[in-house]
């Protein structure tokens, strides 16, 4: 969560193309999971989403403990006994859990920009939780954004009317909870690390995916685990390398670069998924991806 915009001018020129070179690699890593996913839930393997889910959860606490060091240590206890980090946890598993299900049915361009949206709504939750100053420019392109949410999962494809499923209201749901646990964010990182917070995320996700999915394990063969740990990967690098761009980066300049994981996932889906758009739902996709660059850094 991006809590303080650093000076442009305070940022070595050497930190700053680090920033630029980790965020860009965890932009690779968030496009590669997501369409390991779309690929993995396909006809070809037919693997349900939970699985995926929990090996991202599995492998990502793995390397919290095993590799990340941050500046503060990562501690294993209060993921259980601190009520906040149960919350964070709890709310990491709805919203990770929302778009890993709706991918395979919305495809992976328009389940990112729809989980992307979660910027809007964190937006809107810290100025009714926190008491954040909402300026008459924030209220347009939050009203902009909203305005791109009903075009992007309104049309549908049959016909010249707009229709709103199942999936569509998960997924925005998703970027609802997801918010939520931004907000939580925010008000953690006082007190524990990123490496404890992100823990906190991974544990309460494995917890019931180990049940759900455990089952399906016996079915897979080496390929399937193979690529599953390679998303789990990708994902769990994609989330601590952004951490570590917003490190090195101002706001400004690390959001702006994270504007590439949608483009990337849709084009990505459009070339090797055949994932189309009606111009509608394009006008849509580019008032979320602006509003969200608006919002995200202004602070």
């Amino acid at each position: 969560m991006k809590t303080l915009e650093n000076s442009a001018s305070s940022i070595p020129e050497a930190t700053s193309r680090r920033g630029v070179v980790v965020m860009l690699l965890s932009v690779l890593g968030f496009t590669a999971n997501t369409l390991l996913i779309r690929y993995l839930s396909g006809a070809e393997r037919g693997i349900g989403p939970e699985v995926p889910l929990l090996f991202r959860s599995l492998v990502g606490a793995f390397i919290v403990l095993a590799f990340f060091r941050g500046r503060r240590p990562t501690r294993v206890k209060p993921v259980f006994t601190n009520r906040m980090l149960v919350l964070r946890g709890i709310t990491g598993l709805l919203g990770t859990a929302a778009y890993y299900w709706t991918v395979p049915e919305l495809g992976a361009g328009m389940a990112t920009l729809i989980c992307n949206t979660y910027v809007i709504f964190a937006s809107v939750i810290a100025v009714l939780a926190l008491g954040e100053k909402l300026t008459p420019m924030r209220f347009v392109w939050l009203a902009l954004a909203f305005v791109g949410i009903v075009l992007l999962v309104g049309p549908n494809g049959d016909a010249d009317e707009f229709h709103f499923g199942l999936y569509e209201g998960i997924a925005l749901l998703g970027a609802i909870t997801a918010a939520a646990s931004v907000v939580l964010i925010r008000r953690l990182v006082v007190d524990f690390s990123i490496g404890t917070i992100y823990l906190s995320q991974c544990v309460w996700i494995a917890i019931p995916l180990i049940f759900i999915a455990g089952p399906e394990l016996r079915h897979l063969d080496w390929s399937d685990i193979g690529l599953l740990l390679l998303a789990a990967t990708a994902a769990s690098y994609g989330q601590l390398a952004m951490n570590e761009g917003y490190r090195c980066l101002s706001v400004s300049a690390g959001a702006s670069i994270q504007m590439l994981w949608p483009v990337a996932t849709t084009t990505g889906g459009w070339l090797l998924f055949s994932e189309s758009f009606l111009p509608a739902q394009i006008v849509g996709a580019i008032l979320i991806l602006a509003s969200v660059w608006r919002v995200s850094v202004k602070r």
